[in-house]
Parts: C-alpha cells; structure tokens; sequence
C-alpha cells in the first residue's frame, strides 16, 4: 500500500478511514514511543501519550477551519511533547519526585492491544462526530483544550457557571446514550 501524503493523512482522519489511522499507526508509532522512552517516560506513558494526541488531532481536524501547517509528523510530535511536559509536570507537582529515566522496548513489539485501543477511540470519535455542534464544541473546550468553566462561558456565551455544568453533563450524557446504542457497544 503506497504510504499517505501528510494532507491524506487528515483528510483520512477526518472521515475517520480505518486505513489513514492505521498508517498513522504503522508510520509514527514506534517513532513516537522511542521520544517518550528518551524523555524518560515507560512503555504505556508511551501508548497513553500517542492514544492521546490521536484523540487530540481527531477532534481538532473535524473542525472545517484546521489546516495543517507543518508536517503530520511534526504536528503530532509537538502534541506528544506538550502532553508529556504536561504529565511530567503534574507528577513532579502531585508527588513532589520526578520520573527517572526507563526504557522503552520497541524491537518485535506487540501493538495489538494499541490497534485495540484505536478501535475504540475510533467508535468514541464517531459518536462525539454524531453529537451536536454545541456539545461537540463544549467538549472540545472543556477536555482537549482544557479551557477553564470561566473561559468557556464567556466563549459560548452561558450565564451562569450551574448552566455550565449542567449543560456539560448533558453533552456527556448524550455522548454515552449514543455509544450505549450502537450494536457494537461492549464488543470493542
């Protein structure tokens, strides 16, 4: 299979085509683990780093205004980096020690349980897509831009910080009801 250009790559990811994400996976996977394993991080900081910055560029590229300005690669890298300086910050934060330097095996790994995980990401990403624009873009303040309540309300316009919630909850809700209702649930 010849391998994807850079603006393939996104607009694969947009439409959510299974071979984009798999060629995200085979191309950059073990390339990123390697960056995480030489800034210091574990095997699995590895895979939750990569998981997320996936789910990052997922959402971002549903967005009609995202234009990639750099190469896939180096997109993805700068948000794996700013997610790990993020984590390590919050450890050394949270227990007051900093994480030591492990390394990561990357010769003859198994990423089965990552095309696993993708799978799932994937059927989630499908079903924020299925929500509507106000909730999708609530939630895309709230987790991955990680605005605060204050932020958000004053770009969305809500009155009150119970409006806030209340509406988030409700987006959250309707993201699980529609999850709950496709066949696939519980089997991926």
């Amino acid at each position: 299979m010849p391998e994807l250009s850079d603006q393939n790559l996104i607009e694969g990811l947009r439409r959510q085509d299974a071979a984009a994400l798999q060629s995200v996976y085979s191309r950059f996977r073990g390339r990123i683990a390697a960056l995480i394993g030489a800034w210091g991080g574990s095997e699995q900081d590895a895979q939750d780093i990569f998981q997320d910055a996936l789910v990052a560029i997922f959402i971002r590229v549903q967005n009609d205004d995202f234009r990639l300005t750099s190469s896939f690669y180096t997109y993805l890298y700068s948000i794996c980096q700013n997610l790990w300086l993020k984590k390590f910050r919050e450890n050394t934060r949270h227990n007051g020690v900093s994480l030591g330097p492990e390394a990561v095996s990357i010769p003859g790994a198994d990423y089965s349980a990552d095309l696993e995980y993708a799978e799932r990401q994937q059927f989630i990403m499908e079903k924020f897509s299925a929500l509507g624009d106000g909730c999708r873009e609530l939630l895309r303040l709230s987790i991955i831009e990680e605005k605060t309540p204050a932020e958000i309300m004053e770009l969305l316009g809500f009155g009150s910080i119970e409006y806030y919630y209340k509406r988030k909850s409700n987006c959250k809700d309707k993201l699980v009801e529609l999850s709950r209702k496709d066949a696939r649930f519980g089997t991926i």
